[in-house]
């Protein structure tokens, strides 16, 4: 006698199950849980407080072992040509199988490997533009710290003139005689006049 899930001991046995099925399928229905228990209760004499569900699986097992012995027969009763025969078509559709499977296999590697190529010969380009445009803001950089330098020269440059001017109007207020003040602006407008190369540059 079979058991349930919970150890309990069921009330039909294997035999009774097979014979319910047996009776379905001569009904000409599908045989399940339901309708092998209606069987079982109606021409078995197995109580009617069977479980339903727990019987589904119980029948669904037992067609299925069924069915895998009615194929294992059927097979056994081939002749021996038929089966070698059957062996030798399985090994030539094997063979075709994996040939086209080897084919397709290298043609996808081949696929590949040709991306792989191109996308390092994409990567190799886009480093050596990158390479290019740090080198040219590098250069940029270079000129705007030039361009930063001469401006504070420049500004220095304005400081320094500024007070000269205003050591000049220094000058002319304490009274300095016409003849010192014209030598000091000399003296001022040569010094600009030589630094004029150097801003240019």
């Amino acid at each position: 006698m079979s058991q349930n899930k919970t150890g309990r001991p069921t009330k039909y046995t294997e035999a009774q199950v097979i014979k319910g099925i047996e009776i379905v399928d001569l009904s000409g229905e599908i045989p399940n849980g339901d309708n092998v228990k209606k069987a079982m209760c109606s021409q078995l004499g197995v109580a009617g407080g069977i479980n339903a569900q727990s019987l589904e699986k119980e029948v669904q097992r037992l067609i299925a072992e069924r069915e895998h012995q009615r194929r294992h027969s059927l097979v056994s009763a081939l002749p021996k040509t038929s089966k070698i025969a059957a062996r030798r078509i399985g090994e030539t559709v094997e063979k075709a199988l994996l040939d086209h499977m080897g084919e397709e296999y290298d043609l996808l590697r081949s696929a590949a490997g040709k991306k792989i190529v191109q996308l390092n010969t994409d990567l190799s380009t886009q480093r050596a533009q990158i390479h290019t445009l740090t080198e040219k803001i590098s250069e940029k950089d270079a000129e705007i710290a030039g361009l930063e330098d001469a401006n504070l020269d420049l500004q220095q440059q304005f400081l320094t003139a500024n007070a000269q001017v205003e050591s000049l109007k220094q000058d002319i207020i304490r009274g300095d005689n016409e003849e010192e003040f014209r030598a000091k602006l000399l003296v001022v407008m040569k010094e600009t006049l030589k630094q004029g190369p150097d801003v240019a540059k």
